[in-house]
């Protein structure tokens, strides 16, 4: 076309190829078959993962016990979250629940990195709720896995969450599952009783063979019983977290919902995430032991008579999320002398910071009450000249004001008066008398309480 003198070149309109506008079409319906197909899926994973938690949830009146107010202590989100694991051997009789082979707490705290998997000894002498002093095994025959729950919290003093039920036949079928797994065996392990032979040294086991390492027990003691159950699942941990084996999870799901008893609480896709937690944390930071003890007859019964110090030791540990073995610093704390006074006005509160202080290798030598129960704030006093004594325990309690303004009498190098603080820090309620808004404490010491601590 001409505009003035000049020739102005105009392109001509090119149509959009049919191919381009069906290549897009394809794009939309793939995308479009693609959500449906996932959506299918997952409403399929869905409706099997339900499946297989009715399963694992089908407790009978034996499982359930007869105490219809027991409740588990719901985990918290970010929080530690506890397990009890029972191995049963039932026998498949209408009705019968078998018996208690093997009993550990298990917990794990993702947030802080750190598990521990604890092994109970069958025959130890525990009081049982509503039976006296008896074998703990006894308690899953009495009233199933809540009376067991029961003891356990009152020998320990955690509260716990979940709990999972094994039949030994799933353990057959997990580790063949899993193709077998490597243990490398201690020593000979003679069974004549049961036809039991392994022998020493590294080897590749299958179920059966696995189920046999796990189970013989006439070769040594309990202890000995315990060490290679331990063995065998950090095994089973080590095979399990390897990447591999992912697509295994499908098949091991199957199988627990098959072997495996759970609370309602604790479904196929908890049991996954859980796992997800364990291989965050790492099987290297998954602390392994078995409690303390040495057997003891009484009344023609052999019992495994748990050592009390060490148990409320390993016990407060495991509260505390600590290792299980002293740091050099907590071996210097061992010639720390301190006495403790309840000045929170809650009963049990001196025992309860006792507990914790020699958790952590104090040498707490009197426990009692302070002058008053109006303190807010936890005293710790000491003499101006120990003021980095003082200072050692505040920062191993990770609270408390230090005071320099009394000085402790007796043979006590710091006097801790517990104050309410520690009742919120244990999740205790405070009773409707308890207000917040006095931070000022006084008592036997004076006034100590009107100074942050450094």
């Amino acid at each position: 076309m001409y505009v003035g003198k000049h020739v102005v070149k105009q392109n001509p309109v090119r149509p959009k190829k049919p191919e381009r506008r069906r290549k897009r079409g394809y794009l939309r319906v793939f995308i479009l078959w693609s959500i449906l197909i996932f959506i299918i899926l997952a409403g399929v994973g869905f409706v099997y993962a339900k499946y297989l938690e009715a399963r694992i949830h089908n407790e009978d009146q034996a499982y359930a016990g007869n105490d219809d107010d027991f409740e588990l202590t719901p985990p918290v989100e970010d929080k530690p979250v506890t397990f009890v694991l029972l191995g049963s051997d039932s026998r498949g009789e209408e009705g019968d629940i078998g018996r208690s082979d093997t009993l550990m707490v298990f917990r794990i705290n993702p947030k802080k990195k750190v598990g521990y998997l604890l092994s109970i000894p069958r025959d130890a002498r525990v009081d049982i709720p509503g039976h006296g002093k008896q074998k703990i095994n006894a308690a899953y025959q009495f009233g199933g896995p809540r009376l067991v729950i029961k003891t356990v919290e009152k020998l320990s003093g955690l509260k716990i969450n979940h709990y999972a039920v094994v039949d030994f036949e799933g353990f057959k079928e997990i580790v063949d599952a899993l193709g077998g797994i490597d243990i490398d065996v201690e020593k000979k392990l003679v069974d004549l009783r049961h036809g039991i032979n392994i022998r020493p040294g590294y080897q590749h086991m299958d179920g059966e063979e696995a189920l046999k390492y796990v189970r013989i027990r006439h070769c040594d003691d309990d202890f000995g019983r315990m060490g290679r159950q331990q063995k065998f699942i950090r095994a089973v941990m080590d095979k399990l977290l390897r990447l591999s084996n992912v697509i295994r999870i499908p098949q091991l799901a199957e199988i627990a919902s098959r072997n495996v008893r759970t609370d309602k609480g604790l479904g196929i896709t908890q049991m996954i995430n859980y796992g997800q937690q364990v291989r965050t944390i790492g099987r290297q930071n998954i602390h392994m032991l078995t409690l303390p003890g040495g057997t003891e007859t009484i009344g023609g019964i052999s019992y495994v008579i748990l050592d009390k110090r060490q148990t409320d030791w390993i016990f407060e540990r495991i509260k505390n999320d600590m290792p299980l073995t002293l740091t050099e610093e907590e071996k210097q704390n061992k010639n720390i002398k301190i006495e403790v006074q309840n000045g929170s006005g809650k009963p049990g509160m001196a025992k309860a910071m006792g507990d914790k202080l020699t958790s952590l290798q104090f040498k707490v030598i009197e426990l009692g009450n302070a002058n008053n129960f109006n303190y807010y704030e936890t005293q710790i006093v000491v003499a101006a000249e120990k003021e980095e004594l003082g200072r050692r325990v505040q920062s191993a309690l990770g609270f408390g004001h230090v005071s320099t303004d009394a000085r402790p009498s007796g043979s006590a190098d710091v006097v801790v008066i517990v104050g309410r603080d520690f009742i919120y820090m244990n999740n205790d309620r405070l009773d409707s008398s308890f207000g917040t808004s006095n931070l000022k404490s006084t008592g036997r010491y004076g006034n100590v309480g009107t100074k942050s601590g450094r």
